[in-house]
């Protein structure tokens, strides 16, 4: 009989197929349009200390097999997340699903958002994830992507604040980005979330100006897949931590490949804009795949395509 169930570091989930965070919501937005229960889990909307409002409209452009985003984390700070949203979350999904995403300027910052986080819901909630690929006041964008003693000091003191399994979601675009996976594994973390997501702009021909109101952003769907394969395959290598990969994925196909080249979980985002129902569509694919192949788990595909 097929087994799904994946392991994180100290976190298990019933499946691979994660919702990202930003593109799912809080999960209970997409429950008229799909059965929530197929996702292996939900990374939530990042929230912050305080309420943020994001960068200037428009921040959505249609590209070539993908989209520019310009969101700027936009969200209702730590007090409107966990007296309005927490609820409605718990609410709508089972404890091993909940993945709660944490952002900040500051070390501290995250600290005591994670800590108020596991107090209040400790018992209720799989993970932390912290989103260290967030827009930065303090340092600027990427900061704890970019600087492997940041990432360290980020995870070594969040590891030692809390007892929930703890995964850094974490930009691949800067070249150090091998260093800095590597710091994050000796600090303790339970998995890496990969955001591969090139900055992108698009010139509106008709006012002559960029289509997004901050000018660039990130560019997310099929466009993007095969880098964000090579950066798995390249942190497979390099690293033994768990990798949650995201980039591009719409179909089962798109998560078998990213599977093959080293992630033991794949993170569903913008496909979700045209098919809210693809996360359950992926998994689909993947039971029917694996009973093709004659499997009991997916684990023999980690890294499968490795020499």
């Amino acid at each position: 009989m097929l087994s799904l169930e994946t392991r994180l570091g100290r976190a298990v989930f019933r499946n691979p197929v994660f919702g990202a965070s930003g593109c799912t919501g809080h999960g209970y937005e997409l429950a008229g349009y799909t059965d929530l229960s197929r996702f292996g889990a939900v990374s939530l909307k990042t929230f912050t200390p305080a309420p943020r409002a994001g960068n200037p409209p428009e921040r959505i452009a249609e590209v070539p097999a993908g989209v520019l985003n310009s969101i700027g984390l936009q969200n209702p700070g730590k007090d409107a997340f966990f007296a309005q949203t927490m609820p409605r979350v718990l609410a709508a999904l089972e404890r091993d699903q909940i993945v709660v995403s944490v952002g900040g300027d500051t070390i501290e910052d995250y600290v005591a958002l994670c800590r108020e986080t596991e107090a209040r819901f400790g018992g209720r909630i799989a993970a932390l994830e912290l989103n260290a690929a967030c827009p930065n006041v303090s340092h600027g964008a990427g900061f704890y992507s970019r600087d492997p003693q940041a990432a360290r000091e980020l995870v070594q003191a969040v590891r030692e604040a809390v007892a929930l399994p703890v995964f850094l979601k974490f930009n691949t675009n800067f070249p150090n980005y091998l260093e800095v996976a590597a710091a994050v594994e000796a600090a303790g973390a339970d998995a890496l979330y990969t955001t591969n997501t090139p900055l992108g702009m698009k010139i509106d021909l008709h006012r002559r100006r960029p289509a997004l109101g901050n000018g660039r952003g990130p560019i997310c769907g099929p466009a993007i897949r095969p880098i964000g394969v090579l950066r798995t395959w390249e942190l497979y290598e390099a690293v033994r931590l768990p990798i949650i990969a995201s980039g591009g994925i719409r179909t089962w196909e798109d998560a078998v490949e990213y599977l093959l080249a080293g992630a033991c979980a794949v993170g569903v985002g913008s496909a979700q804009f045209v098919q809210p129902d693809a996360a359950s569509d992926i998994l689909s694919g993947l039971e029917r795949y694996a009973a093709a192949e004659g499997l009991e788990c997916l684990t023999p595909l980690v890294g499968a395509a490795h020499p």
